[in-house]
């Protein structure tokens, strides 16, 4: 049990017992230490308030959240974005300096945070990457030609798929 006087302390029996005063991982704003980049997705943003900074291990760097609130006409919940920490004081930068990280996102690999960055292009049911190209292979349904990539449906009623129609009341 806590007992206040000008700080807040844990009784002895209480610190003895493993007793926590908070947990810090249910703390919204607490500093969190991360192993990759791609476990800042995983921070529930319940958790994480505007301008929180953390640590990602593998970066060897902190990166401090922008929340982005809904605005109910293009999205409709709240996001974070994550951009590296410069640190306090000497402002902002006119244009110059190095990339510190290029860090493969969705449907991408590789990345560093120093030195020669490569990205590539994963490969997936359909997909094919070449040394210089990317190209989407035929089969179930796909049909890759000439005039670009199209679905068949394997209907003979629905062959050219979603038409305009014009609706004037009349009988079908």
């Amino acid at each position: 049990m806590p007992s206040l006087s000008s700080k807040l302390v844990l009784t002895s029996a209480a610190s003895s017992a493993g007793t926590a005063l908070a947990d810090i991982d249910l703390i919204k704003g607490a500093f969190y230490t991360v192993a990759e980049y791609d476990d800042l997705d995983d921070i529930p943003l319940s958790r994480i308030a505007d301008g929180q900074i953390v640590w990602v291990e593998d970066a060897s760097s902190t990166y401090q959240a922008t929340i982005t609130a809904a605005d109910y006409i293009t999205t409709f919940a709240d996001t974070v974005s994550w951009s590296e920490f410069s640190g306090f004081g000497s402002g902002g930068g006119g244009g110059s300096g190095d990339i510190t990280a290029v860090v493969a996102s969705d449907g991408l690999l590789g990345g560093s945070f120093s030195g020669t960055a490569t990205l590539k292009v994963g490969q997936g049911d359909g997909i094919i990457t070449g040394s210089d190209s990317i190209s989407v292979r035929a089969g179930d349904g796909i049909i890759v030609d000439a005039n670009g990539v199209s679905f068949s449906t394997g209907s003979v009623h629905f062959t050219e798929g979603v038409q305009k129609t014009n609706l004037d009341g009349g009988n079908i």
